[in-house]
């Protein structure tokens, strides 16, 4: 009876020993985890705040449905990613909101938008890089009325707005 007191607590002590490992190991896990996430959200945080863009002009065409809109990179970070930028316009006469997706091609079909030429691209070709502008082609939807504003979001959240 003796020994299997003394194997029973040996036994019990290895699986301590074993669930404080397995414990140890899932705390700095979780903590290199929590630790990487901040680090993302602290680069996130500085790419916004070095981000700024402008809307410096915008043309509406009635006639083909499209609205040219110029928008310079006036802060320290390049912007790309443009599927994942949001382009809007609102309309004058209900204030409603209309959203265009990217189309890579130069000709944007119906609530789509693309970009026609950043200029001047010399640096990383088809990236906006600071201090270049970019000049973007908007079809308006068919039976749409006629737009008053336009609102340019890249992805990390900033924004441009401004009257057409």
């Amino acid at each position: 009876m003796g020994n299997a007191t003394i194997v029973a607590g040996a036994f019990a002590l290895i699986i301590l020993i074993i669930i404080a490992y397995f414990l140890g190991g899932i705390i700095l896990t979780t903590g290199e985890v929590v630790d990487a996430a901040k680090k993302e959200q602290v680069n996130l945080m500085e790419d916004k705040q070095r981000t700024l863009i402008a809307i410096t002009d915008v043309t509406a065409d009635l006639l083909n449905g499209k609205i040219y809109v110029v928008v310079e990179n006036k802060g320290g970070t390049i912007l790309s990613d443009y599927p994942y930028w949001d382009i809007y316009t609102r309309d004058v006469y209900n204030d409603f909101p209309v959203s265009y997706r990217y189309n890579a091609s130069r000709e944007p079909l119906e609530s789509e938008w693309s970009y026609l030429t950043i200029s001047p691209d010399m640096i990383n070709p088809g990236q906006l890089n600071p201090s270049e502008t970019m000049n973007i082609s908007l079809h308006v939807p068919s039976g749409a009325y006629a737009q008053k504003r336009v609102k340019v979001v890249v992805p990390n959240g900033v924004s441009a707005e401004t009257n057409i």
